[in-house]
């Protein structure tokens, strides 16, 4: 008897031997990955993927930065040190609406725009998975699933996350017409219900597609598909709201004298400005990401 075989007298010994092997292979596949998710549960590994998050994140700020012009980057830096060289100073909405422009175009209805709407749709459900993945555990999926998920992301995460730009393009205009602290909150606020919105079409399609295709049998897997087809729709929101946050960050900490000189003069804060406020950003993630995995490590 040779090994990984299974002898047998019958005529339908070559099908059982099939059989054996094939739920060999499912038990093998099964223990790779609970030792996957083994890996992936570790502190150290938590702890390596918060540090990835911190580093795509300020790589996303510095390649951008790399494509703005030097009179955007000046304006971005005026707003950071709050020094004045004219007579008036722009607010944030209006830099961010430049650096807007120069990802996505400044023509929504275009090849362009939509092109670099879908590469960031994609990137994005990625990013939503790989914390899925390290916070819950990794999906057990087959090629053929995997396969289903990117083509239906078409119609439940490219076109829905185009129409959200669109939508957070409009806030965004109407905020560089009008600086005042409160209007700018109203549409804000306003951004983050019409994203809801948008994003929760598909969410609860999927939803509610499982749940028949289960006939309630089998639990849906909610944490999931929230990751694949809601939470990636609020890229440009997110964007905008660390944007705005790591500034504002930034100028509260030179305005109390907190730290900002020996991150100025370690980070030059004039000349790259867009590469501190990812800095800033990616730290604000990653301490955010380590503090959820501690507090459930404790809660559990």
């Amino acid at each position: 008897m040779g090994k990984g075989s299974v002898k047998v007298a019958t005529p339908n010994g070559w099908e059982l031997n099939v059989a054996v092997i094939e739920l060999a292979s499912l038990s093998t596949m099964q223990g790779s990955g609970e030792t996957l998710n083994t890996i992936l549960s570790s502190p150290a590994t938590q702890f390596a993927f918060g540090g990835a998050l911190f580093y795509g994140i300020q790589r996303f700020f510095r390649e951008v930065e790399e494509k703005l012009n030097e009179d955007t980057k000046l304006e971005i830096a005026i707003w950071l040190v709050g020094v004045r060289v004219g007579p008036a100073v722009e607010a944030w909405p209006v830099t961010f609406a430049r650096v807007f422009d120069r990802v996505f175009g400044s023509k929504h209805l275009s090849f362009k725009c939509f092109f670099r709407s879908s590469v960031a749709s994609y990137a994005s459900i990625v990013l939503s998975l790989s914390v899925y993945s390290f916070s819950v555990g990794f999906p057990k999926l087959s090629m053929d699933e995997i396969s289903a998920f990117g083509i239906a992301a078409i119609f439940m995460n490219v076109i829905p996350d185009y129409v959200s730009l669109l939508e957070s393009r409009l806030c965004l205009r109407l905020m560089t017409t009008n600086h005042s602290f409160l209007p700018m909150m109203l549409l804000l606020s306003i951004d983050l219900v019409f994203t809801t919105i948008i994003a929760g079409i598909p969410f609860f399609a999927a939803y509610m597609g499982f749940e028949a295709l289960v006939l309630g049998e089998i639990p849906v897997n909610v944490p999931f598909i929230a990751a694949l087809w809601f939470f990636p729709a609020f890229f440009t929101s997110i964007w905008l709201w660390l944007y705005a946050g790591s500034g504002f960050l930034l100028k509260a900490a030179h305005r109390f004298d907190i730290g900002f000189d020996w991150f100025n003069r370690h980070f030059d804060i004039e000349k790259k400005p867009l590469q501190s406020i990812g800095l800033v950003a990616g730290a604000v993630c990653a301490f955010l990401y380590w503090a959820v995995v501690i507090a459930k490590r404790f809660a559990s």
